[in-house]
């Protein structure tokens, strides 16, 4: 008789389920290729302060889209965007009827990003070809969709993603990477973007809190700016940083700010 069995379909009747848990090697890997593709730049600020602000390189220009996906109560962001740059920017969010503010280089869509395009659902590659046909102009990816981002990312090759020069990307719940199965699917996520893409700056979101896994400090959420490896050549370097950088500020002024642990980014 299979006693693991027997007990895991006990617990799943009581609403439980056993997971894998993830080894130190694995982890530390994972953590190790973030700090590997970790380059320090100088950054610029653009949006609100607190929540709906981001850091990101000083490569903008009138010559970028913005694809926000997620947009909520707060537009901050596309909205300097638009008065600093003169950039278009493509929103999109099913959960609200109408955006939070009007501009003329707007334009939205009530549906969610997903992994497919069906119903109130619509994949990144359809939605930039729908909203540009086959422009090539610069494009950020600015992604805040709780959760959401892992199914994108699933689903979206390496190809796709690379036609974006710059990625703003919120991960949830990485407190989930004490499970195998979550650290193997995010780890794949990541792989992919490194394929055309490095790091240049991490902020950890201080409403979610910060765990510890495996002796290993671990933010549940981060937002992370990504550059397209090619554009890395235009930007100034700086040798060295610090985090938090002196623009970043907390999303919730109410909470501690965390700081993203050092095995993180520090070379």
């Amino acid at each position: 008789m299979n006693f693991k069995l027997i007990i895991k379909k006990i617990l799943f009747k009581l609403g439980l389920n056993v997971e894998k848990i993830s080894s130190s090697e694995d982890l530390n890997y994972f953590i190790s290729q973030f700090k590997k593709n970790y380059k320090y730049t100088e950054l610029i600020r653009v949006g609100a302060n607190n929540d709906g602000g981001y850091l990101l390189p000083d490569i903008l220009n009138e010559n970028f889209y913005c694809f926000s996906a997620g947009v909520g109560n707060i537009s901050k962001f596309e909205k300097q965007l638009s008065e600093n740059y003169n950039i278009k920017s493509f929103m999109i969010d099913a959960s609200i009827d109408s955006l939070p503010e009007n501009d003329k280089n707007f334009f939205f869509i009530k549906k969610f990003l997903g992994s497919k395009t069906y119903g109130k659902y619509i994949c990144l590659e359809d939605w930039v070809s729908q909203s540009i046909k086959n422009d090539q102009n610069h494009k950020i990816l600015q992604m805040d969709i709780e959760g959401s981002e892992y199914e994108v990312l699933t689903f979206e090759s390496a190809e796709s993603l690379s036609q974006f020069s710059l990625m703003i990307i919120e991960f949830h719940g990485l407190q989930n990477l004490s499970s195998r199965n979550f650290l193997r699917m995010i780890s794949a996520n990541f792989q992919k973007i490194f394929c055309n893409f490095s790091i240049c700056h991490v902020h950890p979101n201080n409403v979610s809190g910060l765990y510890d896994i495996k002796n290993i400090k671990i933010p549940s959420c981060i937002e992370v700016t990504f550059i397209k490896n090619d554009l890395l050549s235009d930007i100034k370097k700086v040798k060295n940083i610090n985090l938090p950088h002196l623009l970043d500020q907390k999303t919730s002024e109410q909470k501690k700010d965390i700081r993203m642990p050092e095995i993180w980014w520090k070379n």
